[in-house]
């Protein structure tokens, strides 16, 4: 059974989020955008509620867990503020890579407007290509739904900026203790004959990150310290195609460029 987004609040009478994404005996999570009392208890006194978002009613983003819809709404702050919109307000979370059931749970949603179009977003993991291509498989049947595999195992690979990391820290420019660590993990997953770095055992309580560097790394604080210029390529690929999608961000004119006549 899939685990309720646990910031998600009850749905008002005046949303147009679609009932299989808020109604509390959906299998499936999502946000209507009205802010949770615990969100309302972590904000400061006397700075009131923050913005309620509307979902967008022909779009849906697909995510594994709760972490990685934190982490894309911190990176969605930093390039656009339309795009964290769409995320806090339109994405529904798995419980793990599921892209059948993202599947499902799209074909109802199709019922309900004709012209809806999804994004699923999942982990590379330690997957094959062979089994990559079933996954691509499955979503190929409905072409209004798109797939994203990041590039790197996980997208907590993503926060792996020493940069990033020193300023969370408050570590001294100088001090690469970051860059140490991460370099013997690569050493260690190359000699293991595995790739990619396994993020998720590097952050977190226990991760060999955090006890090298004496501190607990969490990944929803490092990503709201990140900065646009710190985002992977993959990053800004992704949330490009999520503005296509939602149409928030609209798609560029074409420009063809001619050749001089002779």
């Amino acid at each position: 059974m899939l685990r309720k987004d646990p910031n998600r609040s009850p749905q008002g009478a005046d949303s147009r989020s679609s009932p299989s994404a808020t109604s509390s005996s959906a299998p499936y999570s999502a946000h209507n955008g009205r802010a949770s009392k615990s969100d309302r208890r972590r904000r400061a006194p006397g700075k009131g509620p923050g913005p309620r978002h509307r979902a967008i009613d022909h779009f849906v983003l697909y995510v594994e867990g709760a972490r990685d819809r934190e982490i894309l709404g911190s990176w969605a702050r930093r390039l656009d503020p339309s795009l964290a919109r769409v995320v806090e307000a339109n994405t529904v979370i798995l419980g793990g890579r599921q892209p059948t059931r993202a599947l499902e749970d799209f074909a109802k949603r199709r019922n309900r407007s004709a012209e809806l179009r999804g994004l699923i977003v999942l982990d590379r993991d330690h997957h094959t290509a062979e089994e990559a291509l079933e996954v691509e498989a499955v979503v190929a049947g409905e072409p209004d739904l798109e797939l994203f595999v990041w590039g790197h195992r996980h997208i907590e690979s993503y926060l792996l900026v020493p940069a990033t990391l020193r300023r969370v820290l408050g570590i001294d420019p100088g001090d690469d203790r970051i860059e140490r660590a991460l370099a013997r993990s690569t050493r260690d997953a190359a000699t293991s004959n595995k790739s990619l770095l396994h993020a998720k055992r590097l952050l977190g309580a226990g991760g060999s990150l955090s006890e090298a560097l004496g501190v607990e790394l969490r990944s929803g604080e490092i990503a709201k310290a990140m900065r646009s210029e710190e985002l992977h390529a993959d990053v800004h690929l992704l949330f490009d195609r999520i503005g296509r999608l939602s149409g928030v961000i609209a798609d560029g004119p074409e420009i063809v460029i001619r050749a001089p006549r002779a």
